[in-house]
C-alpha cells in the first residue's frame, strides 16, 4: 500500500517538473506583466524550490511531517503529506 502511494506522488512530482513552465506565453492581467518586467532574469522555478530545502526551518517542518505519528494513524500522515506538498509547490506562503 505504501510502496503504490509512494509511487503515484512521485509519479505526480515529475509530472509537476515535466508540465509546469517558468512562465506563461502570455500574462494573465497587466499587473502580472509589469511583475514580469520588474523581476530578475534569474529567478526560476528550481530555484525557489532549492532555496526552500536550504532553510533549515522548512527542512524541519518536513521531516515532522514525514515521522511517522503514534495517533495519526494513516489518514493522517496522508493528509500532513498533501499538506506539505502543497505548500511547497505553491511556493511562498
Amino acid at each position: 500500500m505504501f510502496y503504490i502511494i509512494g509511487g503515484v506522488a512521485t509519479l505526480l512530482l515529475i509530472l509537476v517538473f515535466i508540465v509546469f513552465k517558468e512562465k506563461p506565453k502570455y500574462p494573465p492581467s497587466r499587473a502580472q506583466s509589469l511583475s514580469y518586467a520588474l523581476t530578475s532574469p534569474d529567478a526560476s522555478y528550481l530555484g525557489s524550490i532549492a532555496q526552500l530545502f536550504k532553510n533549515l526551518n522548512f527542512v524541519l517542518l518536513v521531516i515532522t511531517y514525514e515521522t511517522p505519528g503514534g495517533g495519526g494513524g494513516e489518514q493522517h500522515q496522508q493528509s500532513a503529506h498533501c499538506c506539505v506538498r502543497g505548500s511547497s509547490l505553491r511556493g511562498r506562503w
